[in-house]
């Protein structure tokens, strides 16, 4: 679409092409994806850095609607600390067709987090955006799930099911380090009501 805004004559047609990216991505669902139903296609995407090199997430759920006008949004959010020592575990790009597989430093997964902390600062008042706080899901699964099944008009769905988070690895100073980084984040999701992360 950014293609298409730059050319004069593309652009009186950007309705157009909209819709013909619209049905290649419905194409692409229907053919190598599993479709619940005909009213529910849920797409579970990390924002991260090896998915989306340039680091601009918002642009990426811009384009989700632009496509998907009607598209509800789920955006999970978790203590930076637990969440910063999963994405130390793991490695980043295996999904991605030959990519090699990459870790990051602590300091690369608080940018990551911080980034997407401002994203739900930002989409936290849409009014097809679902911010989930991970806390109210582990310790409040069953109404937690209401809310999202109500938030996503289904009728009928299994609460989620906890299972037992593994224990953080980071000593005191790496903890501390880890805080100050993202405290800015941390007082202003707080302020805007976002607070049951752990």
């Amino acid at each position: 679409m950014d293609e298409v805004h730059r050319f004069r004559n593309l652009e009186k047609d950007c309705t157009i092409i909209a819709n013909l990216a619209r049905h290649l991505v419905f194409d692409y669902y229907s053919s190598s994806r599993v479709l619940i139903g005909t009213r529910l296609l849920v797409e579970k995407e990390p924002l991260e850095p090896i998915a989306f090199p340039s680091k601009d997430y918002e642009k990426f759920l811009m384009n989700v609607r632009t496509l998907i006008p009607k598209s509800k949004l789920l955006l999970v959010i978790r203590d930076p600390i637990a969440t910063i020592w999963s994405m130390t575990r793991r490695t980043w790009g295996k999904s991605l067709t030959n990519m090699e597989t990459k870790r990051f430093t602590i300091e690369e997964h608080q940018e990551n987090w911080s980034s997407c902390a401002d994203l739900v600062l930002k989409y936290c008042s849409d009014p097809n955006t679902y911010i989930v706080q991970f806390g109210r899901l582990v310790h409040d699964p069953e109404n937690e799930s209401i809310r999202i099944f109500d938030f996503l008009n289904i009728r009928k769905g299994n609460s989620f099911e906890p299972r037992q988070t593994k224990e953080i690895g980071f000593n005191n100073e790496e903890q501390k380090k880890i805080l100050r980084m993202v405290q800015p984040q941390l007082e202003l999701l707080t302020a805007a009501g976002i607070s049951d992360l752990k």
